[in-house]
């Protein structure tokens, strides 16, 4: 790899080459968008939400509702779309795939500019143009900004490259590195790790003779992340105090660095590789996991190999990939299994193994191109698979309880219009999407545990306009969805208070509607047995 890579020609991408990546993915991405396979769940819709009142002249919020994280770039976008297009779920998904595409197209100039190579460039925009279902799921769906911060990561990796290696005193660079990694670290922290190598090269060929080139990237970095300076100042860092302790949404739950080391080897990993899904524990494709995983376990290892013994292009990439590792493990966000806290990795080992099997074309042309293609094929089947095993799709849910089609949605909300129940409570997989999809006609308050458990986390309720007026209220309706152990408890205590209502099935949700008097979810006692429950 050394020699092949050493002698950089600066190859241009071409015509051709472009056409090959960009047509590949839009021809996968159209087949997604039509085949209606991607679920939309409550995470989405509050997007929505959120586009739909900076749209109705609201101030616009600076984090995604109920938390101080996630900037809301992604709901400016989907403002933007809402405008263009109309105010719809299929909006949101044309800001994703936008997105997606830049994706693509930063992955091949991120890939020219490590190796110079076109053909590496080629192929390593083809790996993300048929990408493994995790980066297909999150990339057409939106939970509040992984697109942007992907694609701002590739930025922040060709100028940190750049700057470190190709242009050190490039004061425009510096700035523009500066200002996308501010940007990128208000829509979402996630951006720190892709920082790591720029530092650790940049330490290694410090020098104060560039110090205007320094404060030109810092002060771009405070400008280009002002939004998150700007609320810090004015609510005592709660984003700070955020990041460190976590949405403490663990229920309790401490994961140990050996769970995590494991969570990494065994499902994170084989979720960015393409051998499982996000929402399934075990691998789709059964045996054919494991010449797959042998295949990427020997290529990274020999680009870990190169990469120590030359201090090259190559040597960035793989430093970022070690870094961002034990980051991952080191942190509260080992403990993800859906796999989506990985995605960063995606276009840097995608590089690194069109590196290899560059290495390989240069001697063994056909075995180079029949394990591409296998490659390529792999992915292909499993995001065809995805898109075609509907339910469960594509989706977001790793919990079966919260994973339950749209196909009854829109009967629901007819069924709230015209029995005047559209104002009460639900879970907060119910409520959200029922408020975006019914254009806020129906308001719940997420004030319903989801999970069989009776566990309740105070943050579901995200949207304190919504709690308001459901307190207003004189009959709230109650809707559950596809918890029966819930309606089981609701109709116990109904009763043991003395409240009569009305009561209507439809697909997996149930509505009470009609109760005697107002009463709470609070007065039903159902936290204290919830608390009891997950106590044991």
């Amino acid at each position: 790899m050394d020699q092949a890579i050493s002698n950089k020609s600066d190859e241009k991408i071409g015509r051709s080459g472009w056409l090959i990546v960009l047509g590949t993915a839009l021809i996968l991405r159209l087949i997604v968008l039509a085949s209606g396979s991607v679920s939309f769940h409550s995470d989405e819709a509050i997007i929505g939400l959120m586009a739909r009142h900076i749209n109705q002249g609201l101030p616009i919020p600076t984090f995604f509702y109920g938390q101080p994280y996630m900037g809301s770039l992604d709901a400016l976008l989907a403002a933007l779309s809402f405008r263009l297009f109309g105010e719809n779920v299929f909006s949101i998904r044309i800001v994703q795939s936008i997105l997606y595409l830049l994706i693509v197209v930063t992955t091949v100039l991120l890939a020219r500019q490590i190796s110079g190579r076109r053909w590496i460039a080629v192929t390593a925009g083809l790996l993300v143009a048929v990408p493994p279902v995790v980066l297909t799921l999150y990339s057409t769906m939106t939970l509040g900004g992984y697109g942007e911060t992907l694609l701002f990561g590739n930025l922040v990796l060709l100028l940190g490259d750049s700057v470190t290696r190709l242009c050190p005193n490039s004061r425009w660079r510096w700035a523009l590195l500066g200002l996308i990694a501010g940007l990128a670290w208000w829509t979402n922290a996630l951006i720190a790790v892709y920082a790591l190598p720029i530092v650790i090269f940049g330490l290694a060929r410090f020098s104060i003779r560039r110090w205007s080139c320094y404060g030109l990237a810092a002060a771009a970095f405070f400008v280009g992340g002002a939004p998150w300076w700007l609320y810090n100042f004015s609510h005592n860092w709660d984003a700070l105090h955020w990041l460190l302790n976590g949405s403490q949404n663990n229920n309790g739950l401490v994961f140990t660095p050996g769970y995590r080391v494991l969570g990494f080897v065994f499902v994170g990993l084989p979720a960015v590789l393409g051998i499982r899904y996000p929402w399934q524990s075990a691998s789709w494709a059964g045996l054919l996991a494991l010449p797959i995983a042998a295949f990427y376990i020997l290529v990274l290892s020999y680009a870990l190999i190169a990469a120590i013994r030359r201090a090259d292009a190559e040597r960035f990439l793989t430093v970022y990939v070690l870094s961002f590792t034990a980051v991952f493990i080191g942190s509260a966000f080992g403990a993800d299994v859906t796999g989506r806290y990985l995605l960063p990795l995606i276009p840097p080992l995608s590089i690194l193994v069109a590196i290899g099997l560059y290495t390989l074309w240069q001697g063994q042309k056909v075995i180079s191109y029949g394990l591409l293609a296998g490659l390529l094929i792999f992915a292909g089947a499993g995001n065809l698979n995805a898109v075609l095993t509907v339910p469960p799709g594509l989706t977001s849910q790793f919990d079966p309880v919260n994973d339950f089609t749209n196909t009854y949605d829109q009967q629901v909300i007819d069924f709230l219009v015209s029995h005047n129940a559209t104002v009460g409570y639900g879970t907060y997989w119910v409520t959200f999407r029922l408020a975006f999809l019914s254009q806020e006609r129906v308001i719940l308050d997420a004030w319903l545990p989801n999970k069989a458990s009776l566990l309740y986390t105070p943050m579901d309720r995200r949207y304190t306009p919504y709690t308001r007026q459901v307190e207003a209220a004189e009959h709230p309706v109650y809707v559950t969805a596809n918890v029966p152990f819930l309606d089981v408890i609701l109709i116990q205590r109904f009763e043991q208070v003395g409240v009569t209502y009305q009561q209507q099935a439809i697909g997996p949700y149930v509505i009470y509607y009609d109760l005697s008097r107002k009463i709470t979810p609070d007065n039903l006692g159902l936290y204290t047995l919830g608390n009891a429950t997950s106590g044991n």
